[in-house]
């Protein structure tokens, strides 16, 4: 779906083969694209790949091509928080990013399951995705797309930033793509996003709203429409009384406060900056690896542990709290469903 129009992009034609590497099941799908768990058979591994949507048309070959080099300039980027890309390419017009297989499980589905985490644990989580954005922003690359669904944990407990297909590069302090050009998820994205001016700020933007999602266990704004995200991120003051109510210690309210601010000029400069504030208000001091190893039974419990299905649960149980705009949509057709049956 796009966010510029709200209207829903043209069904995708997707090969079964590309090069070397064979598609199989799919893995998710959202407005950018879908994945699909791979293997290479030249080099004998599983893979994932991504096929992503269109770019808007208007812009013909040259946007197509901006596009593309936006991933592989994310792609390039070697860090151990940064998903490994192997390839990035075009068949039939589609940008196609081929990259590891990733066994785990992403923040989203950690979120939804587990709650709210403990701060500790969820600053160590912070600290590894601050630190693979920050690495992006050195090399001069804004993610664009933030949100705990593009962030994945593998069974070992570690942390991997992924899903670069809104990367685009940045020379100067902000970079306007025009409004025709809106993209991202909207629970996560800064106010001047819906306008088409995007910047490092505008990462650390998205970096404070998960945080407050870690610390809270849930989204700071709700909407049933684009308009109304746009006006909460641009008019609603961030609800730090819900990290109060949880017991979350002031310095780290006011990272999320200053993360967060409705102008772009008053939040952390890069993720870098965003991270050294975590870092300064509570240095890790040699946990990480007690924090890593909790990480990877949450992982495990969660793979090991699915949820029944819905026709075999209390008919009044509470759906999951939804994290992303899709999670909103299928809410509602759910609901719709429900009192269609009734």
């Amino acid at each position: 779906m796009s966010a510029a129009t709200g209207e829903f992009a043209n069904p995708l034609v997707i090969p079964r083969k590309i090069g070397n590497v064979k598609l199989g099941e799919e893995l998710g799908r959202g407005s950018g694209g879908v994945v699909f768990a791979a293997y290479d058979t030249v080099i004998n591994r599983k893979v994932a790949v991504k096929v992503l949507s269109r770019p808007p048309p208007s812009g013909g070959d040259s946007e197509l091509t901006r596009f593309v080099e936006g991933v592989r300039s994310a792609a390039s980027v070697k860090h151990d928080n940064i998903i490994t890309v192997f390839n990035v390419e075009t068949v039939n017009g589609l940008p196609i990013i081929v990259m590891e297989y990733i066994d785990g499980i992403s923040l989203r589905d950690l979120v939804k399951r587990s709650g709210a985490l403990d701060v500790p644990l969820a600053l160590h989580a912070m600290r590894g995705i601050a630190a693979g954005i920050a690495a992006l922003h050195d090399a001069h690359v804004i993610h664009r797309d933030l949100k705990p669904a593009n962030i994945m944990f593998d069974r070992d407990g570690r942390i991997h930033v992924c899903d670069f297909g809104l990367a685009c590069r940045f020379a100067d302090a902000s970079f306007v793509v025009g409004s025709d050009g809106v993209s991202g998820t909207p629970l996560y994205m800064a106010p001047e996003m819906f306008d088409g001016t995007v910047s490092p700020q505008s990462d650390v933007y998205a970096l404070g709203v998960m945080l407050f999602e870690l610390l809270s266990g849930g989204a700071p704004f709700s909407a049933d429409s684009m308009d109304d995200m746009k006006l909460c991120h641009a008019n609603e003051p961030t609800p730090l009384e819900r990290l109060n109510a949880v017991g979350v210690p002031e310095a780290f309210c006011d990272i999320v406060d200053r993360a967060m601010h409705k102008t772009r000029i008053m939040r952390f400069k890069t993720a870098g900056h965003f991270l050294r504030a975590i870092e300064n208000a509570e240095p890790a001091a040699g946990r990480d690896m007690i924090h890593r190893q909790r990480l990877a039974a949450m992982v495990t419990a969660e793979q090991s542990d699915k949820p029944a299905p819905r026709s075999k649960q209390k008919s009044d149980a509470a759906d999951p709290p939804a994290q992303t705009t899709f999670d909103l949509v299928a809410e509602r057709a759910r609901a719709k469903r429900r009192l269609h049956d009734s």
